[in-house]
């Protein structure tokens, strides 16, 4: 199939989030291997829908059940776009008469208070990782924003189309999935507490960098911030907790405490009743745990 690079062109034109780019591209580019081991027809139109069946029988055999129906949606997007650029002809889509692979309802632990407030101890101190770091968890634990959310954010004293933060108004302005942007808020407790990191932050020697999160040879990554919430779970000797955990006990706690589903769907991005969306209205309520945390 020689029509992938045209499609990571239609992905980039389109403004999706490079991730989503890498997931897409990925699944094609491993279809495309997959006809060519086994021996298929590489022309687009001439892709049939065993084809696709027998692929995601052997990614099934290979991965668990939720990566083969990622790869199985990657891969539908990719032959709707052929379908739209006349790369093949609606009547063959492959696809008319699938269904993606059924994927088993997986529970997400939820993190229990007591763990909570050991994971902020771990990070007592007034060093710059501490400050950092202690920031950093409180805006996952209070707000359920997302790993990349949080590790994008952007600070800059002159441009206000740069600075993501208002520690005045309480506020910080995140790019969700899609290239959608929402405003989240941002708890006293928070708010102290990146008011300390960024008086840290001013006397790094990185610190004229725009991204908002620092490490020692500069940005602090997203796989950076994964490595920091392992660590300080290890320094406070509870489970290991990874950062989607913490943004469904976050939707947890809002729904125990009579929160709104909507509400909760705008402020946390979800544009489902399943993947819950945050806006200027919310901005008043607070998350009642996040105030007991200290």
């Amino acid at each position: 199939m020689v029509n992938i690079n045209s499609f990571q062109r239609h992905l980039k034109a389109e403004n999706k989030n490079p991730a989503t780019i890498r997931t897409y591209i990925d699944a094609a580019t491993g279809f495309d291997e997959y006809l060519r081991l086994n021996g298929y027809a590489l022309d687009l139109a001439d892709i049939k829908a065993e084809n696709v069946e027998l692929f995601i029988t052997d990614q099934l055999e290979r991965h668990a059940p939720a990566t083969a129906a990622n790869r199985y949606r990657s891969l539908q997007s990719f032959i709707k776009w052929a379908v739209a650029e006349g790369e093949i002809d609606q009547s063959d889509d492959p696809f008319r008469n699938l269904k993606s692979p059924n994927v088993p309802e997986k529970h997400v632990r939820i993190v229990p208070e007591d763990e909570l407030k050991r994971l902020l101890k771990s990070c007592a101190g007034t060093g710059f990782l501490e400050r950092r770091d202690i920031a950093i968890l409180r805006i996952f634990i209070t707000s359920g924003a997302r790993r990349s959310e949080v590790a994008n954010l952007r600070i800059s004293v002159d441009d206000p189309l740069v600075n993501d933060l208002d520690l005045d108004m309480g506020v910080a302005r995140i790019m969700g999935k899609g290239a959608r942007e929402r405003m989240i808020p941002l708890d006293p407790k928070t708010v102290m507490a990146l008011d300390r990191y960024l008086r840290a932050r001013a006397k790094h020697n990185m610190s004229r960098l725009p991204w908002l999160w620092l490490g020692k040879k500069g940005r602090l990554t997203v796989d950076g911030i994964r490595q920091m919430v392992e660590r300080r779970c290890e320094q406070a000797g509870i489970p290991k907790i990874h950062v989607h955990q913490l943004r469904h006990s976050f939707a947890h706690d809002w729904l125990n405490s009579e929160g709104n589903e909507s509400d909760l769907m705008r402020l946390a991005g979800w544009r489902s009743s399943r993947r819950w969306s945050g806006a200027m209205p919310l901005l008043l309520q607070r998350n009642e745990r996040s105030q007991r945390l200290a």
